[in-house]
């Protein structure tokens, strides 16, 4: 079988799940691809993986390309003894949220709603979705477990890791958002991506982050662009910063072109001489267009590699793979999320990661 590969960014996170595993559910477990990176992750001893498919189904696709099936758990919900129970406690969260006009027991049977409940009632730790199931079915069943319904706001992240970049530009591992879901973010909206994002990059990495909120100016250099949104933006986040007390270990700035938020000899240019400031590990597009049209041409980059969509505002950590998605990106993805479930105080019990 082959061997899975990892990188300077996610060896650590590999590192993290085997000192504490979690376990992961993989919706789409018809899938040779999904399959074989659970027998990765009980070979690497990281993971407790969960598929949800036939039995059979599975078992075969297995046979047929020699993975071993060792210590991964197969699920049929259709055929679990936990769809009563689930179907009760979705109930309840529908009345709760005043949405009770829905058959909740056909939810509950379809896997993305089965597992989102394993997760939410302490029998899996993680969710992994999308290779089976389109974007936008996933997201609409994410709404019905966001974090806030009052102010709800769902938003996509993606990391890339562009080993070359690491000697010409000092960083090699980016986080970028809205990379999925709204095509013209309000200024609120831009401003939450951004502490979001942040954070979660902070917890992956175990050390001080750098944001950059994009535009096609610099500080007003191109005055007849409306990147009023972005500058406005950049204030409500560094104050959202301030008021949690993160702001020794998160810097957001913006507007800011992208060349001068990654290079240094491009940040001295555009911005000002500056012999401490770290390249950005955080770039927040201004719409989706700008995120998916870089993401998409990055990646048409042999050495690059993409992991995500992360998706951020529910109550779980959930990932949505693409249905062309390698095993590397599955399996890089995966050890996202898993290591999402795990406490920061856990992953870094001096405060911030060993290589820092």
């Amino acid at each position: 079988m082959l061997e899975p590969s990892t990188n300077t960014f996610t060896e650590p996170l590999l590192e993290n799940l085997r000192k504490h595993p979690k376990r992961l559910v993989f919706t789409g477990g018809e899938d040779a691809r999904i399959i074989r990176v659970a027998s990765w992750l009980v070979q690497e001893m990281a993971a407790a993986p969960i598929l949800l498919g036939r039995r059979d189904i599975i078992r075969r696709i297995a046979e047929q390309n020699d993975i071993p099936l060792n210590f991964v758990r197969i699920i049929e919900p259709a055929k679990s003894p936990d769809v009563p129970v689930f179907c009760e406690r979705l109930t309840r969260i529908q009345k709760i949220i005043g949405n009770d006009e829905i058959d909740v027991c056909s939810l509950v049977v379809q896997h993305i709603h089965f597992a989102a409940m394993m997760t939410l009632y302490g029998q899996a730790d993680s969710v992994i979705a999308g290779n089976s199931l389109g974007t936008a079915a996933i997201v609409r069943a994410a709404m019905r477990y966001r974090q806030d319904f009052q102010h709800p706001q769902l938003f996509g992240i993606n990391i890339l890791h562009i080993p070359e970049f690491a000697e010409r530009y000092g960083q090699s591992t980016y986080f970028t958002a809205d990379s999925i879901l709204t095509p013209v973010p309000t200024i609120e909206q831009l401003a939450h991506s951004a502490v979001e994002t942040s954070k979660f990059a902070r917890h992956l990495l175990g050390h001080t982050i750098q944001t950059s909120m994009l535009s096609a100016s610099t500080l007003g250099s191109k005055p007849d662009l409306p990147a009023n949104r972005v500058q406005a933006a950049v204030a409500l986040a560094q104050a959202q910063i301030r008021q949690e007390g993160l702001n020794s270990e998160i810097a957001i700035e913006g507007e800011i072109q992208i060349d001068a938020a990654i290079s240094h000899e491009a940040y001295s240019m555009r911005v000002k001489p500056s012999s401490i400031r770290r390249p950005s590990n955080v770039l927040i597009f201004p719409t989706l267009d700008a995120a998916d049209i870089t993401t998409r041409l990055l990646n048409l980059m042999g050495t690059v590699h993409s992991y995500g969509h992360i998706l951020s505002g529910i109550l779980f950590p959930l990932a949505m793979v693409t249905r062309l998605a390698t095993e590397e990106q599955i399996y890089g993805t995966a050890l996202i999320v898993g290591n999402e479930a795990i406490k920061y105080h856990h992953l870094y019990p001096e405060g911030t990661a060993p290589v820092y």
